[in-house]
């Protein structure tokens, strides 16, 4: 899915992308992205940065 993010850390468009939690009725639904250039994981809406994310079973590396 690409959605036009950029990596939050190092600004690459190269991005993995999950969704997480359920789909809105408006279609909206929460994503994660992992920088496939720096592998940050972040949350696509609130910009948190995650070493490790049980939901998308990332663990820093």
């Amino acid at each position: 899915m690409q959605c036009g993010c950029h990596c939050i850390k190092c600004g690459s468009i190269e991005l993995q992308s999950n969704r997480v939690g359920k789909v809105e009725k408006d279609g909206y639904f929460d994503m994660h992205h992992t920088c496939l250039k720096c592998n940050a994981h972040f949350d696509h809406l609130e910009g948190d940065v995650f070493d490790s994310c049980a939901t998308c079973g990332y663990k820093i590396s």
